[in-house]
């Protein structure tokens, strides 16, 4: 992702070790755990539509309780949040994993958690700014990112072979672990801080525009910013429609290689970014163009690619989205640090949505018009003039925030 140099400083800095290694470790045992719980499921009920619904789960609570629950990473010190939520993760995977425990009441136990890691989460992201000085931030996020996307990718695959082999009680004890882990390193690695906004004055702050929504809505730089994050809902199109995609290719064992490429090729993408250009605001400057470059290449599926041209342009759309890294920290950085805690639940709530929106309507349209490749090509071109909108808003907004930024 970057250099050895810049690694070593960052894995150097002792919260930030902390706070790495404990989410990457907990992102897979979170693997372990949905993989565990749907075949639990499917144990029981022997019903594929009860599987599905329980493995939707893991995506939607935090649809509810990113906004919801935002505002105590503010409130409250976040080292104590996170803390606090880590231990009660434990608790509560560790009831799940307990033998006897109704179906039913492992599920609500599974909504609990991931209720509770929105308050984490957000207190996460809102302390990294403080944990690593400004010249370091931007690398810290792209690690970060990074990491997370291997053990996204690392957990899922070894969690079918691990619960199948050694049964999905122990893939929750080993969830349930990872949370303790989780809670002992914030504990002893990250310095205690007091809160953002304790008395919640900020929260509270309707007028002229002060409130958390109101000032991602209104500030032109966040605006934009999150318009372009949000195009991610278009980005993910392809793996909404990764199995008629393989079929009208007749490569159905394409499946599984179409879903992997986005999230390789980000990683690739970012690892590139970082090594090539070392200069945040150059980074920046680059976040539009790379926007539109990572839609573009779906317009070329109006042509009907075979195979490999159309795994060639899904990794060029893919290492061109390595862009949300470099606009996920400008746009915490802009942040009051009063609203990082609710503007980032705020935020993970919009993108969620807009990704699974964007796979649910591309399937809807590809029914209604018959034909994937003119679904992927209308997605294209709807988001390439999204990005390209977007892409003059943020330019105009830097100019005026920075009178020494050229516009391009």
């Amino acid at each position: 992702m970057t250099s050895g140099g810049t690694i070593r400083a960052l894995v150097g800095n002792r919260e930030f070790r902390g706070l790495w290694i404990g989410s990457t470790v907990s992102t897979a045992g979170d693997q372990l755990a949905a993989v565990a719980l749907s075949l639990l499921v499917f144990e029981r009920t022997k019903s594929p539509a009860w599987t599905a619904l329980t493995w939707s789960l893991t995506l939607l609570p935090s649809l509810v309780s990113g906004p919801l629950l935002g505002w105590v990473a503010d409130r409250y010190p976040r080292r104590t949040v996170m803390i606090c939520c880590a231990w009660l993760q434990a608790a509560l995977v560790g009831l799940m994993a307990l033998p006897g425990v109704p179906l039913w009441i492992m599920i609500v136990l599974l909504v609990l958690v991931l209720m509770v890691a929105s308050p984490f989460l957000s207190a996460q992201e809102a302390s990294l700014p403080s944990v690593l000085p400004g010249k370091r931030y931007d690398d810290g996020v792209a690690l970060f990112g990074t990491s997370v996307d291997v053990a996204q990718m690392a957990g899922l695959a070894a969690a079918g072979f691990l619960v199948t082999e050694t049964g999905p009680r122990l893939a929750l004890v080993l969830d349930a672990a990872t949370f303790v882990l989780v809670a002992v390193l914030v504990q002893l690695s990250v310095r205690s801080r007091p809160a953002a906004d304790p008395r919640g004055r900020a929260l509270r702050e309707a007028e002229g525009g002060k409130g958390a929504f109101a000032l991602l809505v209104t500030e032109p730089r966040l605006r934009s910013l999150m318009g372009m994050r949000l195009l991610a809902g278009i980005a993910m199109v392809p793996e909404g429609l990764a199995v008629p995609l393989a079929a009208s290719l007749d490569a159905v064992w394409a499946v599984g290689l179409i879903l992997a490429i986005e999230p390789a090729a980000n990683v690739l993408g970012v690892a590139v970014l970082f090594r090539l250009v070392r200069d945040p605001a150059k980074r920046e400057r680059l976040i539009g163009p790379l926007a539109i470059l990572s839609l573009a290449p779906l317009v070329m599926f109006a042509l009907q690619p075979n195979l490999t041209w159309t795994i060639a342009l899904l990794v060029v759309a893919g290492m061109a989205g390595a862009y949300h890294t470099p606009a996920r920290s400008a746009w915490m950085r802009i942040v009051p640090d009063a609203y990082r805690g609710r503007a980032h639940g705020i935020a993970r709530t919009a993108l969620r949505s807009s990704q699974g929106g964007g796979m649910a309507l591309a399937g809807v349209v590809a029914h209604a018009v018959g034909s994937v490749t003119a679904t992927l090509a209308g997605a294209g071109v709807v988001g390439v003039l999204l990005a390209g909108q977007a892409t003059v808003a943020w330019n105009r907004a830097r100019a005026k925030s920075d009178p020494n930024t050229v516009t391009t």
